[in-house]
């Protein structure tokens, strides 16, 4: 049978005549069986072909008289026609032209088919057609319609079983998805109210049409419950059977696609509230009841007893209470609330298998999202009577995890025969999943985050349980903990799900975080619970890995919420999973917290214990697992380390280095949450980082050291070696990260860090190894916060402060490092403000540092001082508020903290003055110059107290170049500047120069002597150079309270300074004029005084102005007299030195003073110059005293006594002489006051100084350069002295013309030095007694030598002669017989004359004769009184002279020589003929005798005189014999010119009755000459005759021949003189010689021949009587008196 245009036309009249055409192809199909149906086609198209005419509607209108034969064609059973007319309705359904009442009609039809069990496919075909084009069918219909469906659906045939299925879950959904048409038709007709619910259409029939698609899905969904419930429906009536399984999945579909529905509709709400949830509950109780026996084989296969849980249904219904919970919790609070208890209960562990597992799943599907989680802890753990919901699944999820690894285990230790197998399973390289107690539970089940993926619940077709793997329930239930965890992060964080639902609630801010709060709480335990076991146990390390970073994120969670136990607790746990079991307890016995507490029933029971037995135990040789131990390394000492532990070394799995990372991480990330945590984090990784062997290295970072292996299979696999930079990095990230933390958070690490530390430190003290973790990481924490430094700093520093003070080095090591390299990294950091500008920032900055100077060890304080000298370096021009600071610490070292730190400190020191002087702060200045002296102070090393020295001098340069800036600065604070009592309102800048001044004075009293030098001279050199800038005030105080202070210490310590010898230790030659401390300061002294003098000097004119200079200069000249005084040569000569120095100042000034106030001046003057004057005579009188005891000593040593020289002191000559030169400087103030008495004491002193004993090491030094002449420096000092006072009083106008007679004698008292050395060297003048005039004889044993005195003693004689030509005259010379004392003193020398030691002496002795007495003989003659005592000693010295005791022969002098003596003797005969014999009358008589005797005496040399041995000397004295002669001869008988010059005086002189005294004279000389030739000639005779042949010596001959030739020339002179001259007694005896000359004539000597020749041819002329010859009486009577007078001799 053809189907007429299947496919139905477009336009109607096209289907209508496809209907017209289909209806007769029907009536003739049943015109022979049917004919009732063929009248119905019949009538059916002429409806049709009517309708055809008018188009509207046409077909619509006829449809049910079209319908009616094709109804009954459905009746007839024929399955051709029946397939026809399903086929032509299915059409008329899809054109839309059935209405009501024909859908009844085709349902009823569909019905019939369906009892008869005819085309039940077709006929669903045509319910679903019917149902699905339009929404025709409701109400009785459509339940009709429905329960035709459910009738089939419960047929034999499978084919027809399936599609009814299907189809009735099609037509359940239409049912529901025509609600969502009616409201949205009913928000288009503007929202029109309804007037009737759902359940009142249900009861009141059909209501109006919008209400009807309610009704009738609230009557289906109703009768549904009924139906599963197993009850008769209301609606679906004619239902014969239902499935609960069935029913179950269509409310599960209703319920899940139509939830819109049940939330917006409040029947329907009331309907799920009360008819639902109690089916649930009702239908939940087998399986809550039941409790499976562990014995008990998997559930069975057919249905089951009601007591028993059925899976089909148990799976269902979860399924269906997922999706109530799900979707209504809101609606289904309470209701939800009784379904999460059922399921809690599911997973106990005597429920079976695949309960637990379905309950998994959904617990799984809940946990995913976290508005569910939000919602259960705000409904039920957040309100006071709910169960805690979240808590109890949570807990039980933990409970679940660990029963299931001791259920495994228990297993396995039950078969025994299942340990191979389980192993063999984990033979593969990528196994993961967890091991526990040997037993391996394989992840089978593996999720993506936030994602459930049911296995069991989707076993729809399953009637009987499935077999559940061991390993399922915990693969789940893992990924539960960590979506749970996910989610209760989505919930804290309010992070939107991925796939929100319309009916999701809402949770305002004020609900947040409280809910928040009730949250952790009932999650963190057991979370933590379940989480500890499943890390222990996790074999792989991706799933370690996840549950690490759930274990993070929630304590992060706790974190941010403030919730700190369960915070601490995760931490602590994940901490503790860093390390074997046993280690981790031992660490972490101490800080176990509440938390800990609580989870230790399950932790221990079910995890770290039970894993670590296995792990020791599991040691099978059948390949068992076993961790892999990548790390060895030795514990970290700790307090509360076990022995037993601390022995041991620890090994280190994999896996404790992961959770090590994931801690890292963990605090990287979240360290603003961390808190008190700090602690905990830190100690692992403390313990960590010293298990692995890293240690801190620069800046705080660790590097991994490589360090010896305890045993053989002890060590770090390389692995983990190229790893351990990688942590190293890590460990570096996280505390670079703590910038990122703010305030609080980082002053929590910090305290953390500063806890670990304290505990190393506490370690330390047990001199056990200490960890620097802390300290370094301190370090790291204060690099990287620099730009907030000021938070962290004091915390920070004065931790490490403590650490720099312990007794470990290693600790203080790193401490000091730690602070060192923070002050460096702070100073050069870029700070907001610069640093420069900021005073507080740049003190806080330093004051670490400086406190670092209280720390007593000396590697402590040497790294601070590196430190100072690197910020000196780097960071020097920004310290401007720091320098107190740095000079602080520099000054801080002392003497016992050894050489080299204060040469570091002295670096610093040098640093700072020379380069960042100029930089410092005004007030900086007294503290840079007390911190120098106190580096010249130090007694450590010599050179830096003299280089220290040495930068004072630059301070002052400093001083000197900036006064302009230093004068202008003012200072607040006086209080840094030192007071100087006394001066009123002294300028700053004079209080700073102050300072430097007092300082280099108290080192001018150092012990050492290098020192006392370096500074004495810096000192005077600065005062010198710089002292001008200095207020004249302020001079006064430097005077009073800095050199005078000075010069008395010095001098105290010189006094009592020891004069032991120095010990050179070995290394050093010591000179030996400083090998005493006494010599050492001996040097001090000189320098000091010297010094002050020189001020003193300089400085006069401003001395001068401030008022005490008189105290000043008595003050000051009495020091230099206590130096001069001192036993010390050099020091005394020094003082000298000085003394001459302020002496011989001269003032320009000091005269325009005088004009200014000439009175005062003048007053001051003198009293200055009688202080010094005084000063001069004591230092004169006391150190040229040489005691008596001295002399005896000097006696001793020089006879070879015991005494050493110091014992007593001899002023050297260079003293002396100093002490000499000064007098001049002082004569010149005192000339007009010089009285007799100063005058004798100053000879005196003189005296004293002359007759001062030379030490032997003076001799080099005693010549002097000076003049021309042997003078030593002394002796041409005295004479220099006597000569100015000498011409001062030889001056017209001289106020001490009275003393030159006394400078006469003082003269002529040197003057016999020359030839008698002083008395108290006699003792030692018997060594030199042959010493030639200039020559000493260096004995070295003899410590004093005999000075030369002859230069001395001469040169007085000539300034004598000098001064008497000048002053011969003047009455005090005429009157004191200066003269004759002359006469006196020269006569020594003269009579010595070859005894001398200098034949000099007598040579100039003479020579001064003569000068003097052609000076001094003129006033003799003037003034006659005044020198009668003269010439007695007159006429002696000059015999004395010229017929000396001493003889000299030709070999001691040599010829030349002796001509020339004869020569000076022939001088002064001269001096007798030109100045005294002329003079004769004026001469008193008795000193002319003596002349003339003297004149005979030397006329002719005696023969009998016994010296003389050869005729040679008497030769060489003929000159002088004839000269004496012819003097004689020339006095007595020549005419006298000058006779006319008689005066009165000499005729008092003559005796009475004398003509005149010179002819007497004269003719006494004759008489006396005669005699003597008539002597020599007789013995001549008699001497020649005994001789016989031999000849006489030949000095007779010549005296012979001399006699002979004067005889002639006597005879010529008295022939040529005047009669009154010659008497007749001299005629007499001339002519009585005669005979003797012709006796002489037998000689035989040609020369004696030739001489008598002459005399005898002389006496030619007396052969016949003069003409003049004769006389008168009385004439013959005074030669005969004459004659008598002459023959005397």
């Amino acid at each position: 049978m053809s189907f007429v245009g299947g496919g139905g036309g477009q336009d109607g009249h096209k289907f209508v005549e496809a209907l017209q055409a289909d209806f007769k192809t029907l009536s003739l199909e049943t015109k022979k069986k049917y004919p009732q149906i063929k009248e119905a086609c019949e009538e059916a198209i002429s409806k049709l072909c009517s309708a055809g005419s008018s188009q509207q509607n046409s077909v619509y209108y006829t449809v049910n008289q079209i319908l009616y034969p094709l109804v009954q064609g459905c009746e007839t059973k024929d399955l051709k026609i029946i397939k026809f007319c399903l086929g032509m309705m299915q059409r008329l359904i899809t054109q839309q032209v059935v209405d009501q009442k024909g859908a009844l009609y085709i349902t009823n039809a569909l019905w019939t088919l369906m009892e008869n069990n005819i085309e039940e496919v077709k006929v669903l075909q045509t319910v679903t057609l019917l149902l699905t084009t339009n929404t025709v069918v409701h109400g009785d219909t459509l339940a009709k319609a429905l329960v035709l469906c459910f009738r089939l659906h419960y047929t034999k045939n499978p084919t027809i079983v399936n599609t009814a299925g299907a189809t009735i879950r099609q037509l359940v959904s239409l049912v529901f998805e025509r609600v969502y048409l009616e409201k949205d038709s009913v928000q288009s007709l503007q929202q029109q109210p309804t007037s009737a619910s759902p359940a009142e259409a249900a009861e009141g029939g059909v209501g109006q049409d919008v209400q009807t698609f309610a009704s009738d899905a609230f009557l289906l969904f109703q009768d549904l419950v009924q139906l599963v419930n197993a009850e008769q429906p209301y609606w679906l009536v004619g239902m014969t059977e239902m499935t609960r399984t069935f029913g179950l999945e269509l409310l599960e579909a209703v319920l899940t696609n139509f939830s819109a529905v049940f939330h917006e509709s409040n029947d329907f709400r009331l309907l799920l509230k009360e008819r639902v949830c109690a089916l649930v509950i009702k239908l939940f109780s087998p399986n809550v009841k039941h409790r499976q026996l562990p014995a008990a084989p998997s559930s069975g296969n057919a249905p089951v007893p009601a007591e028993k849980p059925y899976f089909p249904i148990s799976m269902r219904l979860l399924r269906l209470v997922a999706i109530l919970i799900q979707k209504y919790h809101t609606i289904l609070v309470t209701e939800c609330e009784i379904f999460l208890s059922l399921i809690i209960k599911f997973l106990d562990p005597d429920k079976p298998a695949w309960q637990r597992a379905l309950a998994l799943e959904v617990i799984h599907k809940l946990v995913t999202r976290s508005s569910l989680i939000a919602f259960f802890c705000k409904s039920y753990d957040l309100k006071n009577h709910a169960t805690n919901i979240v808590h109890d699944m949570i807990a039980a999820m933990g409970s679940y995890v660990r029963y299931s690894l001791i259920n495994a285990s228990a297993m396995l230790n039950g078969q025994q025969n299942g340990m191979g197998s389980t192993l063999s399973a984990l033979s593969g390289n990528n196994q993961c999943g967890f091991m526990f107690r040997g037993a391996y539970l394989p992840l089978v089940a593996t999720f993506a985050p936030g994602i459930s993926k049911a296995v069991y619940l989707e076993m729809l077709d399953k009637l009987d349980a499935p077999n559940i793997p061991d390993s399922y329930g915990i693969s789940v239930g893992h990924a539960i903990l960590l979506d749970m965890t996910r989610s209760i992060g989505g919930v804290i964080q309010r992070t939107p799900e991925l796939h929100p639902s319309h009916n999701m609630a809402v949770i305002t801010e004020e609900e947040h975080k409280p809910l928040c709060l009730q949250l952790v709480n009932s999650s963190w335990s057991g979370l933590l619970s379940a989480f500890i076991p499943l890390v222990e146990t996790s074999i792989d390390e991706a799933t370690t890995e996840n549950i690490l970073k759930a274990m993070q994120n929630y304590a992060a969670l706790c974190g941010m919420l403030e919730q700190l136990q369960p915070r601490d607790a995760f931490i602590m746990a994940m901490c503790r999973a860093s390390f074997p079991p046993h280690y981790a307890m031992s660490i972490f016995a101490n800080t176990a917290t509440q938390a800990d507490g609580e989870l230790r029933c399950h932790t221990r029971s079910g995890s770290q214990d039970l894993s670590s037995q296995f792990i020791n135990n599991c040691s099978g040789d059948n390949g068992d697992f076993r961790p892999q131990i990548v790390a060895v390394g030795t514990p970290l000492p700790s307090a509360s380390l076990p022995h037993s532990v601390m022995q041991a070394p620890v090994m280190l799995t994999n896996k404790n280095l992961q959770c090590m990372r994931a801690i890292l991480f963990l605090a990287h990330n979240n360290g603003g949450i961390l808190g008190t945590s700090w602690h905990i984090v830190l100690q692992t990784l403390q313990h960590l980082v010293w298990i692995l062997g890293l240690k801190p290295s620069t800046g705080g970072s660790l590097q991994a050291m490589p360090k010896p292996a305890v045993e053989a299979n002890v060590g770090i696999q390389t692995a983990v070696m190229a790893d351990l930079p990688v942590l190293s990095q890590m460990l570096s990230q996280l505390f670079e990260s703590s910038q990122h933390l703010d305030d609080v958070a980082l002053h929590h690490l910090i305290d953390a860090l500063c806890k670990l530390s304290h505990e190393a430190m506490e370690l330390a003290y047990a001199n056990r190894e200490p960890s620097l973790f802390a300290v370094a990481k301190l370090l790291e924490t204060g690099l990287v916060n620099m730009p907030r430094i000021k938070v962290l700093w004091r915390p920070l520093t004065n931790h490490l402060l403590e650490v720099c003070q312990h007794r470990h080095i290693r600790m203080r090591e790193w401490g000091v490092e730690a602070i060192t390299y923070l002050v460096k990294s702070a100073l050069q950091f870029k700070h907001k403000t610069p640093l420069k500008e900021n005073m507080e920032l740049q003190t806080m900055l330093l004051s670490p540092l400086s406190e670092l100077s209280t720390v007593l060890h000396a590697d402590v304080r040497q790294r601070q001082l590196d430190c100072v000298l690197q910020i000196l370096n780097t960071a020097g021009e920004i310290l401007s508020f720091g320098w107190p600071a740095i000079i602080e610490i520099i000054g801080a070292v002392n003497e016992h903290h050894g050489e080299p730190l204060v040469r570091t400190a002295f670096q610093c020191l040098q640093l700072v003055i020379t380069d960042f002087l100029t930089v410092m702060p005004w007030r900086c200045l007294p503290l840079c110059i007390s911190t120098a002296a106190k580096f010249g102070s130090q007694t450590q090393e010599l050179n830096i107290s003299l280089t220290a020295i040495g930068l004072m001098w630059n301070i002052s340069d400093f001083f000197n170049q900036n006064q302009d800036k230093l004068m202008s600065t003012q200072l607040q604070d006086v209080s840094i500047l030192p007071d100087f009592p006394g001066t009123v309102k002294m300028p700053q800048f004079d209080k700073l120069w102050m300072c430097l001044y007092a300082k280099l004075g108290e080192l001018c009293v150092d012990l050492r002597p290098a020192v006392r030098k370096s500074a004495g001279q810096t000192l005077f050199s600065t005062i010198s150079a710089h002292g001008s800038l200095l207020n004249p005030p302020t001079w006064q105080a430097l005077v009073w309270q800095v050199l005078f202070p000075l010069l008395d210490n010095v001098r105290a310590l010189s006094s009592s300074a020891s004069n032991e010898k120095v010990d050179a230790s070995g290394n050093i030659l010591i000179h030996h004029s400083r090998n005493t401390a006494q010599k050492q300061w001996a040097e001090t002294q000189v320098l000091t005084l010297s010094g002050v003098c020189r001020v003193f000097n300089t400085k006069r004119e401003l001395l001068q102005q401030l008022g005490d200079f008189e105290r000043a200069w008595s003050l000051i000249l009495e020091f230099i007299q206590n130096a001069a005084l001192s036993k010390n040569g050099e020091v005394s000569l020094a003082a000298l030195k000085s003394l001459q120095e302020i002496m011989y100042y001269n003032s320009t000034e000091r005269t325009e003073r005088s004009l200014k106030d000439p009175q005062t001046a003048q007053e001051q003057d003198e009293e200055i110059w009688t202080i010094a004057w005084n000063i001069w005579l004591s230092i004169g009188m006391e150190s040229t005293k040489m005691s008596t005891s001295a002399t005896t000593k000097l006696q001793q040593q020089n006879s070879g006594g015991a005494d050493s020289q110091d014992d007593f002191y001899i002023p050297s000559q260079a003293f002396l002489t100093a002490l000499i030169q000064i007098f001049p400087a002082i004569f010149q103030h005192i000339q007009v006051k010089f009285s007799s008495a100063d005058f004798d004491k100053f000879c005196t002193v003189l005296t004293n100084a002359v007759c001062i004993p030379v030490q032997t090491d003076a001799v080099p030094y005693i010549m002097s350069t000076v003049s021309d002449t042997l003078l030593t420096p002394l002796h041409d000092g005295i004479l220099d002295c006597m000569e100015l006072i000498q011409k001062e009083a030889t001056k017209n106008d001289s106020h001490i013309r009275q003393l030159i007679p006394a400078i006469f004698r003082q003269l002529l008292i040197f003057s016999k030095f020359a030839c008698a050395p002083p008395t108290f060297q006699q003792s030692v003048e018997h060594k030199y007694a042959k010493s030639s005039a200039g020559h000493y004889s260096n004995n070295a044993s003899v410590e004093v030598v005999s000075m030369n005195y002859i230069p001395f003693g001469e040169k007085s004689i000539s300034i004598c002669v000098k001064l008497y030509q000048t002053t011969a005259t003047e009455e005090p010379v005429v009157q004191e017989q200066i003269l004759h004392d002359i006469v006196k003193a020269l006569r020594t020398p003269l009579a010595m004359k070859y005894k001398c030691l200098a034949s000099s002496t007598w040579k100039l002795a003479i020579s001064s004769l003569i000068s003097i007495l052609h000076t001094g003989l003129k006033v003799a003659r003037a003034k006659p009184q005044h020198f009668v005592s003269l010439w007695d000693d007159l006429a002696d010295t000059l015999d004395k002279f010229l017929f000396p005791a001493s003889v000299c022969t030709v070999e001691d002098r040599g010829l030349e020589e002796i001509v020339l003596d004869e020569t000076i003797d022939c001088q002064v005969i001269e001096l007798l003929r030109d100045e005294v014999l002329p003079h004769a009358h004026e001469m008193p008589h008795q000193f002319i005798m003596q002349i003339v005797v003297l004149l005979n005496k030397g006329s002719i040399h005696s023969a009998s005189d016994t010296n003389i041995c050869y005729e040679s000397d008497w030769k060489l004295r003929e000159i002088f014999a004839k000269t004496c002669f012819e003097t004689l001869l020339q006095f007595s008988l020549l005419e006298d010119h000058a006779n006319a010059n008689n005066n009165r005086l000499n005729a008092n002189l003559l005796p009475v009755g004398a003509t005149g005294g010179k002819d007497f004279a004269g003719r006494l000389a004759v008489t006396a000459l005669l005699h003597r030739f008539q002597e020599v000639l007789k013995r001549f005779n008699d001497d020649e005759r005994q001789s016989g042949k031999c000849p006489l010596p030949r000095f007779r001959l010549s005296e012979i021949s001399f006699v002979l030739k004067a005889i002639a020339t006597l005879v010529v002179s008295m022939k040529k003189a005047p009669a009154s001259k010659v008497n007749k007694p001299a005629w007499d005896q001339l002519i009585g010689l005669y005979p003797y000359l012709v006796d002489c004539t037998t000689t035989t000597s040609p020369e004696v021949s030739r001489s008598l020749r002459e005399a005898l041819l002389q006496y030619t002329d007396l052969l016949q009587a003069p003409r003049n010859c004769g006389g008168t009486t009385d004439a013959a009577s005074n030669d005969n008196a004459i004659q008598s007078n002459g023959q005397e001799p």
